[in-house]
């Protein structure tokens, strides 16, 4: 085996493969793609008998399991030939599956083992497990004396989230936990406050479907969520939310549509939406703002909704997440769309955009609902546990 800079190059028994650039394979898998190459050149299925073949075949995918390497992810056709002769030979039924490298602007080969093993666990586990980690920065000083005026701030924006799921058959079992907390200095503009919450929400979704038709199935799903700090009103003791105030809980029953793997077209005919606020003071906050009416803790109601999720990578160094979800009680309505990108630096920095526009008219107040709108882009800490 001979390794260049930018191809690996192949030779087994019969001929030399090579890969280019884009599609590289680790010299890890070549140097295995050799020693398997050298075992089935040494096999002649026509000379022994099932029982011995069937022995062999099974040492060999065990021993690629071990290493975390599947034989068709190596895409040598004279390799992948032979060995399916010999399970022809046996009477035994193999999926060919094809590992792909993200592609990508800066080679990163440990990433590249990431993506191998993760597509192998794909393939042995039902299992699929990803958390994420990230704090990010934005920094702004400027002089008392600075002639144009302003103020100087300093804001931190933390995500931690977890995804697991589970898939056997036509079954699929798809859970979400996050925490998102952001902070920032108020500077001049509150008095009353150094510093604000500018972002708090603890979420659980989980999502339970079934596979009717091809990339349609029935779902229902739960939806947890709440806040975990308090946030006040501009120049004012009253908060805006508190611990545990509100609480959002919906259950919901449709059907999930999936036209490619990175997107999720989720529509829910049925869905009980519950609010209920821990504290309901209106001298400490206002329930009315959560849609809950004057002098009560909870609201209950039947409605529908859309919920539309894309998480697609065009590139390892950019990412891009969308999650849009418009609920109606059939007399108001409530929008809410969070858009994130990520420009990876390396595997453990990023720089991170958020948008995120807001509609609710189902807000209890006499004055006129509009458009609401935040956008924050930093730089920070970023890293994937796979």
């Amino acid at each position: 085996m001979h390794q260049y800079a930018d191809t690996l190059k192949l030779q087994d028994a019969k001929q030399t493969v090579q890969f280019n650039n884009d599609d590289m394979l680790l010299a890890l898998i070549a140097e295995q793609s050799r020693l398997i190459a050298d075992s089935l050149a040494a096999i002649d299925s026509t000379q022994m008998d099932s029982n011995e073949a069937m022995q062999r075949l099974l040492a060999m995918k065990d021993k690629l399991r071990r290493d975390s390497l599947h034989l068709d992810s190596l895409r040598i056709e004279a390799i992948r030939q032979e060995t399916q002769q010999i399970a022809n030979y046996i009477g035994v039924q193999t999926e060919v599956q094809d590992i792909r490298i993200e592609k990508h602007i800066f080679r990163d080969e440990e990433e590249d083992r990431a993506d191998i093993r993760r597509a192998i666990q794909q393939q042995y586990s039902p299992w699929l497990k990803e958390a994420r980690t990230l704090v990010q920065f934005t920094q702004n000083y400027i002089s008392p004396n600075w002639y144009k005026g302003g103020n100087s701030s300093l804001a931190m924006l933390t995500i931690l989230k977890g995804d697991i799921k589970y898939k056997q058959g036509n079954f699929v079992w798809e859970n979400t936990g996050e925490w998102r907390m952001g902070l920032s200095t108020t500077g001049k503009t509150d008095t009353v406050h150094k510093v604000n919450v500018t972002d708090d929400q603890f979420k659980i979704y989980s999502k339970a479907g079934y596979e009717v038709y091809s990339k349609l199935f029935v779902s229902a799903a739960v939806d947890f969520q709440t806040t975990l700090l308090p946030s006040w009103k501009t120049n004012s003791q009253q908060l805006k939310s508190a611990i545990m105030t509100p609480i959002r809980f919906n259950m919901t029953a449709g059907m999930d549509y999936k036209p490619v793997d990175w997107v999720t077209i989720n529509f829910s005919p049925v869905n009980f939406k519950l609010v209920h606020a821990a504290i309901s003071d209106s001298m400490r906050v206002q329930v009315t703002d959560f849609g809950i009416d004057k002098g009560n803790k909870t609201l209950a109601e039947i409605g529908s909704s859309l919920r539309v999720e894309m998480k697609y990578k065009p590139l390892r160094e950019i990412e891009l997440y969308s999650l849009l979800y418009l609920y109606t009680n059939y007399r108001q309505v409530e929008f809410d769309w969070q858009i994130e990108v990520d420009f990876i630096i390396n595997r453990f920095l990023s720089t991170h955009l958020t948008l995120h526009p807001r509609f609710d008219s189902t807000v209890k107040s006499t004055e006129p609902q509009h458009l609401q709108f935040k956008e924050l882009l930093s730089i920070g800490f970023n890293h994937r546990f796979r």
